[in-house]
């Protein structure tokens, strides 16, 4: 069985097509980027995401000349907001997910807080796509009685496809409007919000058939009418899966431009801390629970460019590792605290800012790196810490352009006191996409045996931390934890203590 994964990121769109034992057959990517204005607007057209899609398809169809295509896997961005009329057309350039027009909306919300936490799992905040739908409602007043349905990227590309207005519940799970553990559109929070159910897309477990390749779609890409189209998913719960997050205890690191983490839980956690998220999965019936640390690459990547000399443009990466490596097995004496564009979880505070503590005339710029290095992955640890106090953690998978660096990832397995698997295929966002599709269709009647098929434990190198180094690193990361609470008294919002039971 031949499958083609469509992986719809913020930056670009990816076709790739999978035997079913996980071997790429032909991949195109498009490439785009949102519009972002000065007032801090951020929209993209719809029409890129179909101009990327059909692009896709004509070129994977004429490629594949002698190879059938047997199913269509589709997983995106999660809350981004598109409206449009009972054509199916856009009324206005989608509202994107790091728009923060809706910040206001929210913030009127928050004496519902409370209702909304324990209904969703998700604290209110500008990122999820119901309060977008909010803000057309009460700022766009001219699209009154036109709107038909509101849909997110996801949505959008599988009704062009197939005609269908059907998604996955972990898109639903990123909207405010859906009751987690129900699964369904929730009529409080649709009177809360201003929204009718008719308006959304009928809600399906992931992996389930949307529907099919709509002679239209075949006709403009070359791609055969009747092929089954899926979601897989939204790109996060599909990024865990692809790299072994599927199994209760089990945990995703991305230390991309921020840090993301995400762990598998078969139920809702009891007693959810409110700087936490809990989502679905894209394993049917299970979840996973979220939270995110602000900087990680862009702050490591801001010292290199300011600290390191440029050729052609260029940082040399090969030359910052083998600073590293020097001072591999040492802890650095400077303190460094990472927070260049504010504290996230457990307590988030905006007006928080990067520190670099206890530096003397003996420091030199492979200290200063190393000290900044180790305080983002204290950072992350903190993070872990929090998923340690609902689930018992057995394993970590990491990801991201921080983790290209084997000594990093080394110091990172020091500090955080576990084993960490990092995969050698950077898909993982796809892979998970592959599989949710082959245990959908039956090709695979486990994750697990998904898994194997298409990745397994061999395509994983595993960093073990060394245990003397980990007590002296614990020893620092309590230092940096304190120095932080010195400076900043408040700590900022108290988000780690308010504990409610998701219901």
């Amino acid at each position: 069985m031949n499958i083609l994964v469509i992986d719809i990121g913020t930056s670009s769109m990816r076709g790739i097509l999978y035997e079913e034992s996980g071997q790429e057959l032909a991949k195109h990517q498009v490439r785009y980027e949102p519009v972002k204005y000065p007032d801090g607007r951020i929209e993209q057209s719809p029409d890129t995401w179909i101009d990327a899609l059909e692009q896709i398809c004509r070129e994977i169809a004429a490629i594949l000349k002698e190879r059938k295509i047997d199913a269509i896997a589709v997983t995106s961005q999660r809350s981004s907001v598109i409206p449009v009329d009972s054509e199916g057309v856009p009324l206005m350039d989608a509202i994107m997910w790091q728009d923060r027009r809706n910040a206001g909306i929210c913030k009127r919300l928050e004496p519902c807080g409370n209702l909304i936490f324990d209904k969703t799992g998700a604290a209110i905040n500008p990122v999820f796509s119901g309060s977008r739908m909010t803000w057309i409602v009460r700022k766009r007043p001219d699209l009154s009685g036109k709107i038909f349905k509101y849909l997110n990227v996801a949505e959008y590309v599988l009704h062009r496809m197939t005609g269908e207005y059907r998604t996955d519940v972990t898109y639903g799970s990123r909207s405010h409007l859906m009751n987690l553990r129900e699964r369904k559109w929730d009529k409080v929070l649709l009177n809360l919000f201003g929204v009718r159910a008719d308006q959304l897309c009928e809600l399906m477990e992931p992996g389930s058939i949307v529907g099919t390749v709509t002679m239209q779609f075949a006709k403009e890409t070359g791609l055969p009418a009747g092929i089954p189209v899926i979601s897989a998913g939204g790109d996060q719960q599909c990024a865990a899966v692809g790299q072994g997050v599927f199994r209760e205890g089990t945990l995703s690191l991305v230390a991309g431009t921020g840090g993301f983490l995400v762990a598998a839980a078969d139920e809702i956690p009891a007693d959810l801390p409110r700087s936490m998220i809990c989502n679905c999965s894209s394993v049917p019936g299970h979840y996973i629970v979220e939270a995110n640390v602000l900087t990680c690459c862009s702050a490591f990547d801001w010292y290199c460019k300011n600290f390191y000399d440029w050729e052609d443009g260029r940082v040399d990466y090969e030359r910052i590792n083998r600073d590293l490596l020097q001072l591999d097995g040492q802890v650095s004496t400077p303190t460094v605290l990472p927070y260049f564009q504010g504290k996230s979880m457990p307590r988030w505070n905006p007006e928080a800012r990067a520190i670099f503590d206890g530096i003397s005339l003996s420091t030199d710029r492979k200290e200063l790196l190393k000290a900044l290095v180790e305080s983002i992955c204290m950072e992350l640890r903190n993070g872990i810490g929090l998923f340690e106090t609902h689930l018992e953690l057995s394993r970590i998978c990491i990801s991201g352009g921080l983790t290209n660096s084997s000594v990093i990832n080394q110091m990172l397995s020091d500090i955080c006191g576990y084993r960490l698997y990092h995969s050698q295929n950077s898909e993982s966002t796809s892979i998970g996409a592959l599989m949710t599709a082959l245990v959908g269709l039956d090709v695979c009647a486990s994750y697990e045996e998904a898994f194997e098929r298409v990745s397994g434990e061999n395509g994983q190198e595993c960093y073990s931390p060394r245990e003397a180094l980990h007590e002296k690193y614990e020893q620092k990361r309590l230092e940096m934890n304190r120095l932080y609470d010195r400076l900043y008294a408040d700590g900022g919002e108290d988000t780690g203590n308010d504990t409610r039971r998701v219901s």
